[in-house]
């Protein structure tokens, strides 16, 4: 399994998943309406381009979520003390950002206004940080709310 996110003006970016041969991927695609094409329906209107491979694979169900131009992904109970950030607007460069003191195995994330919560195997509490501003001083919370399934993001226009 892979994860996707929807990346305003640009399209829906898939992101890792496993390999034929059972490892995790690094690759990331985008699925893109072609140049001049509007109008709904018909696979002939889309099209899958190459996008910027992340720095390292991310175990077999990444999570990802998108937020003001940046894309965060952690692979789903990975036991690691780092994310992803794809920052779309400065070229599609990915950063690995260090902001975990503790390695967390992250089974659901969902963002809110301008914080990204993540509920983590093993460990009570939510955690959350905000991504207003430098992604890489963030600092991390935890509340002591006791998630008991997985966190879910629901846009509405």
């Amino acid at each position: 399994r892979c994860a996707a996110v929807n990346i305003p003006d640009y399209g829906i970016l898939v992101i890792g998943g496993i390999g034929w041969n059972g490892s995790p991927l690094r690759s990331t695609e985008l699925l893109t309406r072609r140049s001049g094409e509007v109008g709904g329906g018909g696979g002939e209107k889309w099209q899958w381009l190459p996008y910027t491979p992340m720095n390292k694979e991310h175990c077999g169900d990444p999570l990802a979520v998108y937020y003001q131009g940046r894309v965060y992904v952690v692979g789903w109970v990975e036991q690691m003390c780092m994310m992803e950030m794809l920052d779309v607007a400065a070229g599609g460069q990915w950063t690995s950002l260090n902001f975990f003191r503790q390695n967390l195995k992250i089974y659901s994330m969902a963002c809110v206004g301008n914080e990204l919560f993540a509920s983590c195997f093993g460990t009570p509490g939510l955690y959350s940080v905000e991504l207003d501003g430098d992604p890489k001083l963030a600092k991390w919370r935890r509340s002591e709310f006791v998630s008991t399934d997985h966190l879910l993001t629901v846009h509405l226009q």
